[in-house]
């Protein structure tokens, strides 16, 4: 199977579903809406299969269910589908470690599955660290710790971040794939993806290193930079507010494409949301709630000459009125 990236809310949307599948709980319609998600396209397709390869799913003579000790977990996460699927992808984590992976032993899945701290499709929280520092995680985010008296690294796997050293607090290495960053007592953002990693910072000072070459550039308060493949990229000045806007639950949009805010939105909810391109390069203001996306669709069709077009709640489409 090909080997390439999942989506990560893609995969937690095939979790979900399995979660769902798994409860005993899904009626025809549940399952005509399972084979119509599957069938919307081929990363939703491929996402599911990867979840059906997992081990424990594998097991000769047996479902995942009539393994006991997956059957009581579950059972013990009661209905709650959020605490369901994290059961689900602890188990499925320490089925991987058993030799076949997601995408391999090093896999985003795994680490991300057993990282630290963790949220989930939709979910920021925040932690006080045993130094001092403050931490939060935006959506569907994955972070490891480890803050001993010989080490003192954080390791973005996925996601974004927001990090309030404690200023008494001794240097930490902050590690995405892209970036090495060094700092002590800066506050910064951090967002990992496909494209890079984003790195801004609002207090304090960061040595910024490239991991694909001897690049390096100490940030400042007020600036932020993208690192990917290709090195660290120019600096830019950046608006504090609207940089922390998402830890107040906001996104806002100043003559933002309509493309770009669905794909902001679409971080925050399972499954695909998109629009046609007769409406892609449409442009909006404004400021959109993160806690409810379905509201936030319906003042964009207030906003714009566009409809809502929904096949499932995870599958959902923009297109002109």
């Amino acid at each position: 199977m090909n080997s390439a990236a999942v989506d990560p809310r893609v995969r937690d949307a095939a979790i979900d579903w399995m979660v769902r599948l798994q409860s005993g709980i899904m009626s025809a319609a549940d399952h005509q809406a399972l084979q119509t998600w599957r069938q919307a396209s081929a990363t939703n397709e491929q996402a599911w299969q990867r979840v059906l390869s997992l081990p424990l799913l594998q097991q000769p003579g047996a479902h995942l269910l009539a393994d006991v000790t997956a059957r009581r977990a579950l059972e013990a996460a009661g209905p709650n589908q959020q605490r369901r699927r994290h059961v689900l992808k602890c188990l499925c984590a320490l089925g991987l470690l058993g030799g076949i992976s997601w995408q391999g032993a090093g896999s985003a899945f795994v680490r991300s599955a057993l990282a630290t701290y963790r949220t989930g499709t939709g979910e920021r929280r925040q932690w006080t660290l045993a130094d001092g520092s403050s931490l939060w995680l935006n959506t569907a985010s994955a972070v490891n710790l480890d803050l001993t008296a010989d080490s003192r690294n954080l390791q973005l796997v996925e996601g974004e971040l927001a990090l309030e050293a404690a200023t008494e607090s001794r240097g930490l290495q902050v590690l995405t794939a892209d970036a090495v960053l060094h700092s002590r007592g800066a506050h910064l953002l951090l967002r990992h993806d496909r494209q890079g990693t984003r790195v801004t910072v609002l207090e304090g000072l960061v040595q910024l290193h490239s991991r694909y070459g001897q690049a390096s550039l100490p940030l400042e308060a007020g600036w932020q930079v993208r690192v990917d493949g290709r090195g660290i990229g120019q600096a830019s000045r950046v608006d504090r507010f609207m940089a922390q806007a998402w830890l107040r639950g906001i996104l806002p949009a100043e003559r933002m494409r309509l493309d770009a805010l669905l794909a902001e939105l679409s971080r925050y909810r399972p499954g695909v949301l998109h629009c046609s391109e007769q409406v892609a390069a449409l442009r909006l203001t404004g400021s959109f709630q993160l806690d409810d996306t379905d509201a936030a669709l319906a003042l964009v069709a207030r906003t714009l000459p566009v409809r809502i077009e929904r096949r499932t709640r995870y599958w959902v489409t923009v297109v002109p009125a």
